[in-house]
C-alpha cells in the first residue's frame, strides 16, 4: 500500500524522470475498495506509526495479555485431560488417550476454519472476539461439568457429555490461534521489520509464561480435596476460566488502538482454488505465444481475479512447500517429548535434589518437563534482544530461514541424544528388579540402581534451544511471507504442521511396534526420519526467494508491492 494520505498514486523513477502511475487502475474494483477502506480506517494510527517507527504500537499491549491468558487456559486443561477423563468419566487407559489426543488434534485443525473465516468474512478482530466467546462458554461448561455427580455418577459419566466441552474449547482455541499472532503483525507497517521480529519473540515468551504458570498452579489445585472427592478438577478448571475471561476483556478494551485489515468479503480458500483451476485450464490450452505474453501461468486468470490476488495465491503456495511440509517431520519429533521422553523418565531416578525416600523424595515427569518452558522463557529473550541484534549489527545473514534450519537440526539432535541414552537407562532400570510394564507407576521414584533423571537435561536443553530458534520465527515467517489477504490462513498452516506431525506418529508407531523395535532403535529410526525432513527443508529453503525480493508475476502486483514497501523509505 502507498502512503495513506495519497494511496491512489505511486511515484516510480524511470531513467532520470519521475512519472505518476495510477497503481489502483490495475487492481480490480473490489481490491481497490479494500485498500481505500483500510486507508480510511487506519489513517490516524498509521501516521503515529510513521512518526514513531521504533516504538511498539499501543495495540500490542492488549494483544500480548490476550495470548498469555489463552495459553494459560489451554495448558491448564490439556495436560490434565487424561487423568480427568479416567477419574470423572471412568474411561479406560486407551479411551482416555484417544479422547485427549483427539482434543489436541482438533485444537490444531480448527485454525484452518478460524483463519478462513478471518481472511474471508469476519476480519481478525471479530474472529478473535467471536471464537473467544465460544472458548469461554466451553471453559464454563467443563468447569461446571467437573463438579462431581452433577452430570452423572463419578466414574460413570457419559463420554459424550465429558467431551462436549472439549470440542467447544478446541473450536474456540483453534479459531483464534492463527488470528492473534497475525493481528499483532498487522499493527506494524511494512517498514517495521525489526519491530515485528521483536513482537513475535515477545509473543512467544507470553505463550510460555502463561503455560509455565498454569502448569505449576492448576495441578496443585487438581490434587486438593473438594466436594467430598480426593481431587478438585472443578476448582482446577475454574482458575484458567477466570484468567481467560480477564484476558478476553483486556483484548476487547483495546479495540480503538487496533489497525484493521478488512476481510476479502469472499470465501478465500474457494476463491484461490477456483482461480488456480481456471488459470491452469487456460494455460494448458494456450499457444506458446500466449504463454509467453502472459508470463506466469497464474496470469491467465488475471482478468477475473486481478493480478494482486493471483500473486498472493502464488506466495501462499510457495510458503507451504518449504515450511509446512518439511516441518511436519520436525513436529513429529517435538510432539513426542510428552510421551516418549516421559516413558524414558519413568525408568530413571527422579530424586533430583538428594534423599532416598522412595515415597516422597522424587520429582514427577509432569514437573520435570516444565524445564522446557522455563528454558524457553530464558532463551527466547536472549535470542531476540542479544543474539539477533548482534548478528544484524555485524551484517551477518542470520535470516528467519537459517534460524528455522538451525532450530530444526537441534530438535533432531535432541532426539538422537534421547535414543543414545535409552539402552543404558533400560539396562539399569531392569537391574533394580523392576518390571518394564510397571514403569509408569514409578514415575521417577527413588531407585538406587537407576540413572539420575538429570541425564535428560541435555536433550531438554537442546530441544528448547531448537524450539526457541524455529517456533517464534516460524510464526513470523508464515506471516511476513504471505500477502495481506492470506496472512491468517498462512499462519494456520504453520499450526497444521503440528497435526501432520502427530499423524506421522500415529502411522509409524504401529509399524515400529510390529517390528519389535526397542526404544533406542525406535529413537534412532525417528531421528533418521527427522533428519530426512531437515535435508528436505534445507533443499527447499535453498531455492526459496523471500517475498520482498521476489519478482512479481504481473504489473498490478509489482506496483502494489512497491506502494506497500514505499513506507519503508519514509520510516
Amino acid at each position: 500500500m502507498a502512503e495513506k494520505r495519497n494511496i491512489d498514486v505511486a511515484e516510480i523513477a524511470i531513467s532520470d524522470e519521475k512519472i505518476e502511475v495510477t497503481a489502483l487502475d490495475l487492481l480490480t474494483d473490489h481490491e481497490r475498495e479494500l485498500l481505500e477502506l483500510e486507508a480510511r480506517l487506519n489513517v490516524e494510527l498509521d501516521a503515529k506509526l510513521v512518526a514513531n517507527p521504533n516504538k511498539m504500537p499501543m495495540a500490542c499491549y492488549f494483544i500480548l495479555p490476550n495470548e498469555f491468558g489463552e495459553r494459560f487456559c489451554y495448558y491448564g486443561v490439556q495436560p490434565n485431560l487424561n487423568k480427568y477423563f479416567r477419574l470423572i468419566t471412568g474411561m479406560d487407559k486407551v479411551q482416555a488417550k484417544v479422547y485427549s489426543t483427539a482434543f489436541t488434534m482438533l485444537a490444531y485443525f480448527f485454525p484452518l476454519l478460524g483463519a478462513a473465516l478471518s481472511d474471508s468474512f469476519l476480519g481478525k478482530w471479530w474472529t478473535i472476539i467471536s471464537f473467544s466467546a465460544v472458548y469461554l462458554v466451553g471453559m464454563i461448561m467443563v468447569t461446571v461439568f467437573a463438579i462431581p455427580n452433577l452430570i452423572g455418577p463419578v466414574g460413570k459419566v457419559s463420554n459424550f457429555l465429558t467431551f462436549l466441552p472439549m470440542l467447544i474449547i478446541a473450536l474456540g482455541t483453534g479459531g483464534i490461534k492463527p488470528c492473534v499472532s497475525s493481528h499483532g503483525g498487522d499493527q506494524y507497517l511494512p517498514s517495521q521489520e525489526a519491530g515485528k521480529d521483536l513482537f513475535f519473540n515477545i509473543f512467544y515468551v507470553s505463550i510460555n509464561v502463561g503455560g509455565l504458570l498454569t502448569q505449576f498452579t492448576v495441578p496443585l489445585i487438581a490434587d486438593m480435596p473438594c466436594y467430598g472427592q480426593e481431587t478438585c478438577f472443578a476448582g482446577a478448571f475454574l482458575l484458567p476460566t477466570i484468567v481467560f475471561a480477564l484476558s478476553f476483556a483486556v483484548f476487547a478494551a483495546g479495540h480503538r488502538f487496533y489497525r484493521i485489515v478488512p476481510p476479502l468479503g469472499e470465501f478465500l480458500p474457494l476463491k484461490a482454488i477456483k482461480a488456480t483451476i481456471l488459470a491452469a485450464r487456460r494455460h494448458r490450452t494456450a499457444t506458446p505465444e500466449e504463454r509467453a505474453a502472459k508470463g506466469h501461468w497464474l496470469n491467465f486468470a488475471e482478468e477475473e481475479y486481478g493480478g494482486v490476488f493471483l500473486e498472493e495465491v502464488r506466495d501462499f503456495g510457495l510458503v507451504l512447500v518449504p515450511v509446512v511440509i518439511p516441518f511436519s517431520f520436525c513436529k513429529m519429533l517435538y510432539n513426542q517429548n510428552s510421551n516418549e521422553w516421559s516413558n524414558q523418565y519413568y525408568l530413571m531416578n527422579g530424586a533430583l535434589f538428594g534423599g532416598n525416600d522412595p515415597a516422597k523424595t522424587y520429582v514427577q515427569m509432569t514437573s520435570f518437563s516444565n524445564i522446557n518452558t522455563m528454558l524457553l522463557v530464558i532463551l527466547v529473550p536472549i535470542l531476540a534482544y542479544i543474539v539477533y541484534p548482534f548478528c544484524y549489527r555485524r551484517g551477518w545473514n542470520f535470516s528467519p530461514q537459517r534460524r528455522m534450519a538451525l532450530g530444526f537440526f537441534l530438535v533432531v539432535v535432541s532426539f538422537a541424544l534421547s535414543a543414545g541414552l535409552a539402552p543404558m537407562v533400560e539396562k539399569a532400570y531392569l537391574s533394580s528388579g523392576r518390571k518394564m510394564e510397571d514403569s509408569t507407576k514409578y514415575d521417577g521414584k527413588y531407585c538406587k540402581e537407576c540413572y539420575s533423571a538429570w541425564l535428560q537435561f541435555p536433550q531438554w536443553f537442546v530441544l528448547s534451544l531448537g524450539e526457541a530458534f524455529f517456533s517464534p520465527t516460524g510464526v513470523q515467517f508464515t506471516y511476513i511471507e504471505a500477502g495481506r489477504q492470506f496472512r491468517a490462513v498462512s499462519t494456520s498452516f504453520w499450526l497444521l504442521a503440528s497435526s501432520l506431525g502427530s499423524i506421522l506418529i500415529m502411522i509409524l508407531e504401529p509399524v515400529f511396534a510390529d517390528a519389535g523395535l526397542s526404544s533406542g532403535t525406535k529413537g534412532w529410526a525417528y531421528s533418521g526420519i527427522g533428519l530426512f525432513g531437515f535435508f528436505l527443508y534445507c533443499l527447499t529453503s535453498y531455492y526459496y526467494t523471500p517475498r520482498k525480493l521476489r519478482t512479481s508475476i504481473n504489473e498490478a502486483a509489482r506496483l502494489a508491492k512497491q506502494a506497500e514497501m514505499s513506507l519503508t523509505k519514509q520510516a
